[in-house]
């Protein structure tokens, strides 16, 4: 069960409540006022009393006094308005503080009560037993209360910000550099939360930086081999006499280059699609005649019905490009065939070729940037690796995704999903 962090500081506080009231029952116990009803049966006894003489007082409101004294554990005295004692019923000497008047007044002997008879008397109550076993306890008794708290509470605050500081050290580990850093997660309250959340920014962010690092090694391997034969040719333009020489080195020259521009291409369109980049306006588009326009291009056979899709035209071009061209390289010289399908609220886009599929170990990976499957590349393969993961991203990109299914009994397809609602 997750305990979160506002029930446990919630139970902290409760805690510290519960023993404030333990403390004041106690508190309460010790120098209670004997009022209330105490004090409304003993007064009109007092009023009653008859004294022949101060301290001589007989009769049966001296005896109802007395054994009220008894049975309560409290001691009774009675002074008159010129402050002289006329009863007393107590253990020890009862004195009425110089000047009192009614109410309670701390003692030597514990708070004494006062309460004014209406007559020019007055009549004063104390509890007995402060100073005795019971009292002497009230001390260490509240010494051992303000302990336990202290004790009790320190673990519990301690924890808490001892995870805070795993936090801020994580933080100031991974602002350094050390991307590799992630802090412990303790607990299923909402520090711990935000520690799982730090570690999976952290490694996202880490596979992100890794991801461009690849990128910008592959990208720099992958463009200095056309760019040495555009200068090649360039140097032998130079110096070749030969027409129809110039021609055909102008020609290869010419390939370099568009090889050149659709790499620089898909790497910025694989930027685009990194989260955190501005997005542009969402345009509408017929998505049966956009794939029918890249179908053209390589003889692929298309299916479907006219749908008005909302999306980057560019980036969804590409997406099916791509998608095409990776069936003619791996097709065999087989059929390719698109088909563009609604469903519910997503429109399907699948593009199938003849050739012999992809092994069930590599399906999931053919979709990640930079990855080739093993043995030679197919004739015309001058990608970087990017052409699947590039699909993927741009469908995620617009809320949808890829799948790989196998066909029966060979050929490849794939199965583009995306949410007519998008943009």
């Amino acid at each position: 069960m997750t305990r979160r962090l506002y029930l446990r500081l919630y139970l902290a506080f409760l805690g510290i409540a519960v023993v404030s009231l333990m403390l004041t029952a106690v508190m309460a116990r010790a120098f209670h006022e004997p009022g209330g009803t105490v004090s409304h049966f003993i007064t009109p006894l007092a009023r009653s009393l008859v004294c022949t003489v101060p301290g001589v007082c007989k009769g049966e409101a001296a005896r109802g006094l007395s054994e009220t004294a008894r049975v309560l554990n409290i001691d009774i005295a009675v002074w008159d308005e010129q402050g002289r004692q006329l009863f007393q019923e107590s253990k020890t000497p009862l004195a009425l503080p110089a000047g009192a008047t009614a109410g309670w007044h701390h003692t030597t002997r514990g708070p004494l009560w006062l309460i004014d008879m209406g007559d020019g008397r007055m009549l004063g109550l104390r509890e007995r037993g402060h100073f005795g076993p019971r009292g002497r306890l009230f001390l260490p008794m509240l010494l051992g209360l303000a302990l336990v708290m202290a004790v009790g509470l320190y673990p519990l605050s301690r924890s808490i910000t001892r995870r805070i500081e795993h936090l801020a050290e994580g933080a100031r580990r991974w602002g350094a550099g050390d991307l590799a850093h992630r802090v412990p997660v303790v607990g299923k309250d909402e520090i711990a939360l935000l520690a799982e959340r730090f570690n999976q920014t952290a490694a996202a962010i880490e596979a992100l930086l890794a991801q461009e690092r690849q990128m910008l090694a592959t990208a720099s391997h992958e463009l200095r081999s056309p760019l040495a034969r555009v200068r090649m040719a360039l140097e032998l333009l130079a110096e070749e006499p030969d027409a129809v020489r110039r021609a055909e080195l102008a020609r290869r020259s010419a390939e370099d280059i568009a090889e050149l521009d659709a790499l620089v291409e898909e790497l910025l369109l694989t930027a685009r699609t990194q989260a955190g980049v501005p997005r542009r306006p969402f345009t509408d588009v017929d998505l049966f005649a956009l794939v029918r326009g890249e179908a053209q291009a390589v003889g692929a056979q298309v299916a479907g019905e006219p749908i008005v899709f909302a999306c980057e035209p560019a980036m969804i071009k590409r997406l099916v490009r791509n998608l095409l061209v990776n069936a003619q390289l791996h097709g065999q010289g087989g059929a390719i065939r698109a088909e563009i399908l609604r469903k519910g609220t997503q429109v399907l886009l699948a593009v199938e070729d003849d050739g012999p599929g992809v092994p069930e170990s590599e399906r999931e990976r053919i979709f990640a940037p930079f990855y080739r499957p093993p043995g030679p590349r197919p004739p015309g393969d001058t990608g970087l690796g990017l052409g699947l993961a590039l699909v993927r991203q741009v469908a995620r990109y617009h809320g949808g995704e890829v799948v790989y299914v196998s066909r029966q009994p060979q050929g490849s397809r794939f199965e583009v999903s995306l949410p007519l609602a998008s943009g």
